[in-house]
């Protein structure tokens, strides 16, 4: 039996009494007929589990594992498996480690592919949400393997701080924090990152209808990748670096305004369509930061750095993308706090979106296969480690879609924006 039909009933089962391979050896509960036996945990496990039931459930087996992959030994101690779990994608396995260890002797590759050999998995991986413990993820079913399409229909109050833009492994909705943080997605090409911003403006089109957000776009590939949003935009540039750079720091200017009108007056507006949240997105940032003459780079720098650095709190969002993430292209990216990691070609390239050791805390950008656009790993607020994630599958038909259902409601004329009290 295969595991997509086996696993979700066994999940089910999970949930209300713990998984049937829970350790019973170190439980207080006293079983109502019999003890289960490993063989029974063994037994009832899906065909490509059934290894690691027996492995991570019986201690001898237990011990022989950490023996063979030297991470324990008679002299030294041994590890100590906490409590397994069925996942959509197999198994969780809580370890406490034993003294001595480092978390790098768990997450460094060779070690987790000597676990997926000893168990016989197609990948296992590691991350630590605590000091001394170690989660094993045995994964023998990618659940994010398959498409997921775009939402039709999108509530009309949108939440800006919480924009639906595909689902995480585990099937719950992926949201991104639009209003209150600049986002910045690295992948290499055809890694999906035009599906994602698609799926962003998807969920923010409502917003976009009635005025509460007004979009910006800067599109250095001369509109071929995102021209098509330009019935959206109070503001579209794409034809030259003048343009596009001009874009960047009338938007300045317009910000700077903000600040003026909000100042003493309100600490977090709320986007209004006379005071709506500004979202300028920037496609291929690098194309400007460091592909371009001197000059440009260095206006380019300073109206992104005021950008960045002043417009959070008076409604000025950025979200950008790039093909490599590192400090030559994107040199301010470290004030872009939420940073979504596609496939990239090198493993130095997942530092380079995630920080220092970001492969030991879980984002494994560098093992998304090229079948698999859209899927990438995301640092969620108050989180530890990161989430893998898909961005919703857009096609051509839900471009045209998107484009007609939300282009902006024109605003009724107001005399009083007028000099003379007249608009002619």
């Amino acid at each position: 039996m295969s595991l997509t039909t086996t696993l979700p009933p066994l999940a089910a089962i999970a949930g209300g009494v713990g998984m049937a391979a829970r350790m019973a050896y170190w439980s207080r509960c006293k079983p109502a007929v019999r003890a289960e036996t490993v063989a029974d945990w063994v037994a009832a496990a899906p065909m490509e589990l059934k290894a690691s039931i027996l492995v991570f459930c019986d201690r001898q087996q237990e011990l022989m594992l950490w023996r063979e992959l030297d991470l324990g030994s008679e002299d030294d101690g041994f590890p100590t498996v906490l409590d397994v779990e069925y996942t959509a994608y197999g198994l969780d396995v809580d370890v406490q480690m034993r003294g001595g260890h480092k978390l790098s002797d768990w997450t460094d590759q060779n070690t987790l592919d000597a676990f997926a050999q000893y168990l016989g998995v197609p990948e296992v991986t590691a991350l630590s949400a605590f000091p001394g413990f170690i989660r094993i993820q045995v994964r023998v079913h990618d659940t994010l393997a398959a498409d997921v399409p775009v939402p039709m229909e999108v509530p009309d109050h949108v939440d800006l701080e919480a924009v639906t833009a595909g689902v995480f492994e585990d099937g719950q909705s992926w949201t991104v924090p639009i209003q209150g943080r600049h986002i910045l997605v690295a992948g290499g090409m055809g890694a999906g990152k035009s599906s994602l911003l698609w799926s962003l403006v998807n969920g923010i089109g409502p917003a976009i209808r009635s005025g509460r957000v007004e979009l910006r776009v800067i599109d250095p590939k001369g509109g071929m990748e995102l021209g098509y949003l330009e019935p959206l935009c109070t503001r579209f540039a794409c034809t030259g670096e003048e343009e596009m750079v001009g874009l960047l720091e009338e938007t300045v200017k317009d910000l700077q305004e903000a600040t003026q009108r909000y100042r003493g007056k309100v600490r977090k507006p709320v986007p209004t369509p006379q005071n709506p949240l500004v979202v300028t997105i920037i496609d291929e940032a690098a194309t400007l930061s460091a592909f371009s003459t001197p000059k440009m780079q260095q206006r380019f720098e300073q109206a992104h750095g005021l950008l960045l650095s002043q417009g959070r709190a008076p409604l000025y969002s950025v979200i950008e993308t790039v093909i490599d993430p590192s400090k030559e292209n994107v040199p301010q990216r470290q004030l872009l706090p939420y940073r979504v990691g596609m496939r990239m070609d090198e493993a130095g390239q997942v530092a380079m979106i995630h920080g220092q050791g970001a492969r030991n805390r879980g984002s494994y950008c560098d093992r998304i296969p090229h079948s698999t656009p859209g899927v990438c790993y995301v640092q969620e607020d108050g989180k530890a480690g990161f989430s893998r994630a898909r961005a919703f599958m857009v096609t051509d038909a839900d471009v045209d879609r998107i484009v007609a259902q939300y282009k902006p409601v024109p605003r009724p004329v107001d005399l009083a924006d007028f000099a003379q009290g007249r608009a002619a």
